[in-house]
């Protein structure tokens, strides 16, 4: 049963796969496979669970990544909770900073005025541009974390997570002034601006805690 519930674990969260080789792996090693097979699969995962009305990508980040993280790490890899807070770090790092990166850029470059409709703000501003290209450097530089761990990762979630709570800021702030209650300001976007900051610090700071 653990051997077939992995294999469907791997299947949802195919970045599982790269992270649970990667400290074995050459700087940069499996460019390849990240563009043309773990990248891919993911966005055709995440896109149906986004199927799912208001909670279908919180489920899969955080949900299906923590498990996949648990259920592909070793036995007696991580033995204690400072580790555990570093490599679930690490996968929520490159897959949620990472992957979600690409993908906010896709929609904010190929499906602009549907997502700022969506958020109840006007279509055409050049600062959904903006914000696009923002989150493309975020993604890359996320996926680069399945190789560069360490204070790399301590200073892309601090950067991230300042974005993620003034997203978050702007959004309560325009509902409340503007009554703009559109489902992409006050719903699971939201609701991602602020659990998603909060988890990566929690367990930054766990992971770097002294003993």
């Amino acid at each position: 049963m653990d051997a077939t519930v992995s294999r469907v674990v791997d299947t949802l969260v195919p970045f599982g796969i790269l992270l649970r080789a990667s400290e074995g792996l050459n700087p940069f090693e499996r460019w390849g496979d990240v563009l043309l097979r773990f990248l891919p699969q993911t966005f055709f995962v995440y896109w149906l669970f986004n199927f799912i009305p208001l909670i279908g990508g919180l489920i899969y980040m955080l949900v299906l990544v923590p498990a996949s993280f648990k259920l592909n790490m070793p036995t007696g890899t991580y033995r204690n909770t400072q580790d555990d807070a570093q490599g679930l770090l690490v996968y929520l790092t490159v897959i949620l900073i990472g992957f979600g990166g690409i993908w906010s850029f896709i929609g904010h470059t190929f499906m602009a005025d549907r997502i700022a409709a969506g958020i109840g703000w006007e279509t055409g501003s050049p600062f959904q541009a903006e914000l696009a290209f923002y989150s493309l450097g975020a993604g890359i530089a996320g996926l680069i974390a399945v190789w560069l761990r360490g204070h790399f990762i301590t200073a892309l979630v601090i950067v991230k997570s300042v974005f993620w709570y003034g997203a978050a800021f702007v959004h309560i702030r325009d509902a409340a002034m503007n009554q703009n209650y559109a489902p992409s300001n006050i719903g699971a976007p939201l609701i991602g601006d602020l659990v998603y900051p909060t988890l990566l610090l929690t367990l930054l700071v766990r992971a770097h805690r002294k003993a």
